[in-house]
């Protein structure tokens, strides 16, 4: 028995190096300044402070002609009060540049359809050690960055560590046929954590800061002269929850809250004017409403408590066009500080009472286990989706060493206990 203990060890260990000279190989190949997770920053302290971060605008004045505060609602993918602003472009091709020194650490090619017209491209660049900022939907990366990272696949992602100063043309920016007509530009300040009952489980959106209010103070003038907002902040808001009260976001319950946009809901303000209710809508499962942007009248979300009881609101689409002008009637109440019923109907009606096709919504309650094992899983996903070939060798090598050599450990020591 010791013998065949030792013979299913001596296996494994001879299948764990076979894939260990599989991960060798992949290391060697590699050809990518590639670093660990950007939340380390190599030899380098930021010299600015906070308020003066940005010292550049991305975009020259003529490139575009307004710029849509955080807070935009596009379901379903952006059901929630999106934590980026937009620039909307005008007609041409625009350099994109660098709002402050720091180092490029991560860039995708966000380009799936690889027939499409158009290039599609995202790039992060850390600031300081608390601040970075990043961009969506670049048209082209600079010649210089592509030097660096060398061809990046449709579909994948590379970690770099590439210095930036102010002002560098990192890419190109147009109009896409088929895709966005805006650059976002987002901004993440990890000293700042926003005011979602639930924090924890927005990832980096529950830092997320306007980048505007971080451009020096000319600058942040300049930039604010072609944001439409009627209403304080100025920037932008995008996190509505009170505890006990209907604004904000809400999760279908019983649903992890990140895996299905269909699950959100959302009952916030809208960005162009901050004392506009509108209800944004991620799926179909409060039929016969259906995904969109609904201008809401009724009581306040932020006055509505358990207290309240039924309340009702008379909705009227505002977006997309299929909805625009089409009325509905949401009947909602709040159960606890945590979770919501509600029902739709069609219509604008009043007096009305939950029927079996309620559904109940919550916060999102974070359960770390479960939580743990989901972003385990979506992060190893991700990785095998989006990364080069090499890097996926290299990661299925690395998990295939893992797994033999336990598989031989266990086997050994079940062989032995008999």
């Amino acid at each position: 028995m010791e013998k065949k203990c030792l013979t299913v060890l001596l296996i494994g260990c001879i299948l764990a190096g076979v894939m260990l000279v599989q991960v060798a190989a992949c290391l060697e190949g590699a050809g990518r300044e590639v670093i660990a997770p950007y939340v380390m920053i190599p030899k380098w302290e930021p010299s600015t402070t906070k308020t003066t971060v940005f010292n550049c605008i991305p975009l020259e004045d003529d490139a575009y002609y307004e710029i849509i505060p955080l807070g935009n609602l596009n379901p379903p993918g952006h059901t929630f009060p999106s934590d980026h602003v937009y620039f909307v472009l005008n007609d041409g091709v625009y350099d994109v540049r660098a709002p402050a020194d720091g180092f490029i650490i991560h860039v995708r090619n966000c380009t799936f359809n690889k027939e499409g017209p158009y290039q599609d491209y995202s790039i992060y660049i850390i600031h300081t050690n608390t601040i970075k900022s990043y961009f969506h939907h670049l048209s082209g990366l600079a010649d210089w960055i592509v030097k660096k990272t060398g061809e990046i696949e449709v579909g994948s992602e590379v970690n770099v560590n590439i210095p930036v100063k102010a002002g560098d043309v990192i890419g190109i920016a147009k109009k896409q046929p088929g895709g966005s007509v805006c650059l976002d530009w987002g901004a993440v300040d990890y000293d700042v954590t926003l005011s979602f009952i639930h924090p924890e489980i927005y990832s980096d959106t529950a830092h997320a800061v306007c980048p505007l209010d971080y451009l020096n103070e000319d600058l942040r003038e300049k930039a604010y002269l072609k944001v439409n907002r009627v209403g304080e902040p100025r920037g932008g808001k995008i996190d509505y929850d009170i505890l006990g009260r209907l604004s904000g976001n809400w999760f279908l319950e019983g649903v992890y809250p990140w895996w299905y946009w269909s699950t959100h809901l959302a009952f916030v303000y809208y960005v162009y004017n901050a004392s506009q209710m509108v209800v944004s809508v991620g799926g179909d499962l409060l039929s016969p409403l259906t995904v969109g942007v609904y201008n809401a009248t009724g009581p306040d979300f932020r006055e509505v408590s358990a207290e309240s009881g039924v309340v009702t609101y008379h909705l009227v689409g505002y977006y997309p066009d299929s909805v625009r002008g089409k009325n509905y009637t949401l009947i909602v109440q709040v159960v606890d500080d945590e979770k919501i019923r509600v029902e739709s109907f069609e219509g604008h009606q009043d007096g009305l009472s939950f029927t079996n096709k309620s559904l109940f919504y919550t916060r999102g309650h974070y359960s770390p286990a479960y939580g743990y094992l989901t972003w385990f899983l979506i992060g190893f996903s991700s990785i095998l989706y989006y990364s080069q070939q090499q890097t996926r060798n290299l990661y299925l090598a690395a998990c295939g060493t893992a797994t033999i050599l336990i598989t031989a450990v266990f086997a050994a020591f079940k062989w032995r206990k008999r």
